[in-house]
């Protein structure tokens, strides 16, 4: 189990989402397992899935690119605490359930700014995982 999770500008956890035995698509239009708010993610920007022990993550031709640990990728193994940039939105994966901080506030290095550039928006959940 792993955990895919919406970082607030400040570094605070705004969503959370689980990831399991099943892929999950990320993107802006309804029709994606994870629906961000951002004019910047393509309708399905990226997918989260599980490969044995892995989790892998696919960029799906999206325009603006996914960016891991400030990587742009294509395809890429996920390791615990990565940073994920997609569009101006930013997401920290976790191979293991986060433990409740008294703030809930990430590591300082996690909260940087993309390498992508641009600004961080706080992009409200749309429809929880499913």
């Amino acid at each position: 189990m792993a955990d895919l999770c919406l970082l607030a500008e400040e570094g605070a956890v705004a969503q959370r989402w689980a990831i399991g035995d099943q892929a999950a698509a990320v993107g802006r239009d309804e029709t994606a397992d994870i629906t961000v708010r951002d004019d910047t993610l393509s309708r399905r920007h990226f997918m989260i899935w599980r490969e044995g022990d892995s989790f892998l993550i696919k960029d799906l031709n999206s325009q603006n690119g996914t960016w891991v640990d400030g990587q742009r990728v294509k395809g890429a193994t996920l390791r615990q605490d990565v940073c994920i940039a997609a569009g101006r939105t930013l997401f920290m994966f976790s191979e293991h359930g986060l433990s409740a901080s008294p703030a809930g506030v990430i590591p300082a290095a996690l909260a940087a700014q993309p390498a992508a550039g641009g600004t961080r928006i706080l992009a409200n959940s749309a429809n929880p995982a499913r």
